[in-house]
């Protein structure tokens, strides 16, 4: 095999990177799938969950709560699932942001001329094998 260009190296290079962000990004993927919203009235008789798409997977209710007339405990009810729901949101934006900031910025990939070169090469180096 003949020793790599400066335009396979260059190529090379660009792909390891992009593979470093795809990695990066299935990593912080993974992490969202993972986030728990949490949403908690103001005097602890209602509690929700979520997960990190915003999507209810428990309420609780505490029996004192149904003391409340049925308009207050919908309010509340409504008020902590949506603090559950922002609560995933934060956490989601928090992993997003983690991630964008700890990865390099791809440089500008390889044109069109390089990639058809290396192409090329590897289909000889298969031919001639």
């Amino acid at each position: 095999m003949a020793p790599r260009s400066a335009d396979q190296e260059e190529l090379l290079a660009y792909l390891k990177r992009a593979q470093a962000a795809v990695r990066s990004l299935q990593e912080a993927q993974e992490r969202m799938g993972a986030v728990i919203g949490e949403g908690v009235s103001a005097d602890e008789l209602v509690r929700a969950t979520c997960d990190g798409r915003g999507v209810l997977s428990q309420v609780w209710l505490d029996p004192r709560v149904m003391r409340q007339d049925l308009q207050a405990l919908g309010t509340t009810v409504t008020a902590v699932l949506q603090s559950a729901q922002q609560d995933a949101e934060r956490q989601r934006m928090a992993i997003s942001r983690q991630t964008l900031d700890g990865m390099d910025p791809l440089p500008e990939p390889p044109d069109a001329r390089v990639v058809r070169d290396h192409i090329d090469r590897v289909a000889r180096d298969i031919l001639e094998a």
